[in-house]
């Protein structure tokens, strides 16, 4: 950005100039600027990380089925949050219908030689 010497001023075509040139080294080197969470955002990124976890097929629904209530199979797969979660609100009937979209989502997951599937 060239500054003319008589005066102090500078055009809007040069800052407009540099503006898309900072915006290109900033692409150039990958320096994007991200935008700040919340913070409940970062809770749930943290409590609720969606990493997928292997586990086997079989122990999954059966645990699911029988201690789906309580969130046995959320602690099975290392997702202690929601198996809290599921504890807390067991008495209410929504971690039975939570269970029951589980076992939805797991039935039809591929199958790997071992029986194991990702979660």
């Amino acid at each position: 950005m060239a500054m003319k010497d008589t005066e102090n001023k500078v055009s809007v075509s040069e800052l407009i100039a540099a503006e898309a040139e900072l915006a290109d080294l900033k692409e150039q080197y990958g320096l994007q600027e991200q935008k700040k969470k919340g913070i409940f955002s970062r809770l749930m990124d943290f409590f609720c990380s969606r990493q997928e976890v292997t586990v086997n097929r079989k122990k999954y629904l059966m645990l699911n089925i029988f201690l789906g209530w309580a969130g046995g199979h959320r602690f099975y797969s290392k997702r202690y949050f929601l198996g809290i979660l599921y504890l807390l609100f067991c008495w209410t009937g929504i971690s039975v219908a939570m269970s029951i979209i589980d076992i939805l989502v797991a039935l039809p997951k591929p199958v790997d030689d071992a029986g194991n599937i990702q979660i």
